[in-house]
């Protein structure tokens, strides 16, 4: 486990729901209440910035939180969603299936019923042709053969046609839950959103003007690369590297896995997708797919996971440095892998 040094401008979160994706503006970008904040218009303004930062900072991880927990209820759609389009494909042929099947004995039931009801030995007796009523009497012990197969194979249809329809509606029920989880999981994003929106609202004009350019020195530091950075131990690992280095300055988009914009874990997914290795959009899934390495044997392309709940991902690029696509409102840049609490490191 490695050491949990806490630096706060560096937090993630994650997924968009429903619609078009689209980045937020800054003033968006977390959580908060002016109500936290008493006396902001009266007191000192720069401590009460450093309040709000603090409070945004922290309120960030809230919604980091939720979103992840918005990304495992999606990988979970998805899963249900092909398994219930599976079991209604065969619910399809098994109704087919069925339909055939009561065809052929509705045939056959009428073909016995028309032949049926004299007995075998008068038959023969009263035949003009004994050959022919032989070959006859072979040939009804055929269909009577054929009828109980056909009567079988219409119970075996049945049975299972009734398992499917009865495991297709519980995962239809799952997946209605599981929908209900998410919208629940983007109402909290949401709702933190317009905290945040409505905490930022209430800073000054020299406030806001002071935050946006602090904002943006420290964005333009985090893009700028970091001199003598170490070569990939393998050609994977430089293809991921390569692939993430070329997306810094995007903007973070919530659900987003490329091309124009990125979430933390789309990005690390997108970027290991370019390296022909495929893995969840979700950073606390990326956390387990993997082998773990300790953090001194970290090596260039392993990935970084932040925080207890795993809610935040980041893939290293050596130098002590990881990038990683922030929250809402800013872009993927570089950060030191110690300025976030590293919870798991991992190698793809």
């Amino acid at each position: 486990m490695a050491s949990h040094k806490t630096v706060t401008t560096h937090r993630a979160s994650k997924k968009t729901i429903t619609g078009p994706r689209t980045a937020v503006t800054l003033a968006t970008a977390t959580v908060g209440s002016i109500a936290l904040v008493p006396g902001l218009a009266h007191a000192d303004p720069s401590a009460n910035l450093n309040d709000v930062k603090n409070q945004v900072s922290n309120l960030h991880e809230q919604a980091e939180q939720a979103s992840e927990a918005y990304d495992q209820a999606a990988g979970n759609l998805a899963a249900l969603q092909h398994k219930v389009d599976q079991i209604q494909a065969r619910i399809t042929a098994e109704q087919t299936q069925l339909s055939d099947a009561q065809s052929s004995l509705g045939s056959l039931a009428a073909a016995q019923y028309r032949s049926g009801g004299i007995d075998s030995s008068l038959q023969l007796m009263l035949a003009a042709a004994p050959d022919s009523f032989l070959q006859q009497a072979t040939a009804n012990a055929e269909v009577s053969s054929h009828s109980a197969g056909s009567m079988k194979t219409a119970q075996e249809i049945t049975r299972q046609l009734g398992q499917d329809k009865s495991e297709a509606s519980q995962d239809l029920q799952q997946l209605q839950k599981t929908r209900d989880q998410m919208a629940k999981n983007k109402a909290d994003i949401d709702a933190k959103e317009k905290q945040a929106q409505a905490l930022l609202d209430q800073l000054t004009p020299t406030q806001r003007t002071q935050y946006v350019q602090q904002q943006n020195q420290q964005t333009q530091q985090n893009e700028t690369p970091p001199p003598g950075l170490p070569p990939a131990p393998n050609a994977r690992a430089a293809t991921a590297v390569a692939f993430a280095e070329a997306q810094v300055g995007k903007p973070y988009v919530y659900g987003a896995a490329g091309p124009r914009g990125f979430d933390c874990s789309g990005l690390t997914m997108a970027a290991w997708a370019a390296a022909g290795v495929s893995m969840s959009h979700s950073s606390s899934a990326q956390a387990y797919e993997f082998p773990a390495v300790s953090e001194k044997d970290i090596a260039v392309g392993d990935l970084v996971i932040y925080y207890g709940s795993m809610h935040h991902v980041g893939i290293y690029v050596g130098g002590g440095k990881v990038i990683h696509a922030p929250y809402t409102g800013t872009v993927v840049q570089y950060a030191p892998i110690n300025s976030m609490p590293v919870e798991r490191v991992v190698r793809p």
